[in-house]
């Protein structure tokens, strides 16, 4: 699948995810290096899935649809609290877009700890 961005303040936190020599680390700086390798890895599988259902069919991650104001996004699961949070694009969500749907929007990272959503990158 391919890969895009809710803003340029977010893409800049994962530009250069794969740049090690040129790094800035801002993700890293930001979240932590055993948030951002968990981040990093689920983007590689995120690309390497040729559909978001098929990606969804194989459960990595734990992709699950969230609710209210949320309610067009996934959360993928980065640790036991931290989601990286996506939007199938077009945001329709039906059985048959979703078969067809070859991309998907980072919308950030959220901590689901406690009652409210505390966003990491947003």
């Amino acid at each position: 699948m391919e890969i895009e961005y809710l803003s340029s303040s977010i893409q800049q936190y994962f530009s250069d995810l794969y740049d090690i020599p040129n790094s800035r680390n801002l993700l890293q700086k930001k979240i932590g290096l055993i948030l951002t390798k968990n981040v990093a890895k689920r983007i590689d599988q995120l690309k390497a899935a040729e559909t978001f259902q098929k990606y969804l069919d194989f459960h990595i991650g734990n992709p699950h649809s969230l609710t209210g104001d949320l309610s067009t996004y996934y959360g993928v699961d980065l640790d036991k609290n931290t989601r990286l949070i996506i939007q199938p694009i077009p945001p329709d969500l039906s059985a048959e877009a979703l078969k067809i749907c070859e991309k998907v929007m980072i919308i950030g990272i959220v901590d689901y700890h406690g009652d409210k959503n505390e966003w990491l990158i947003a």
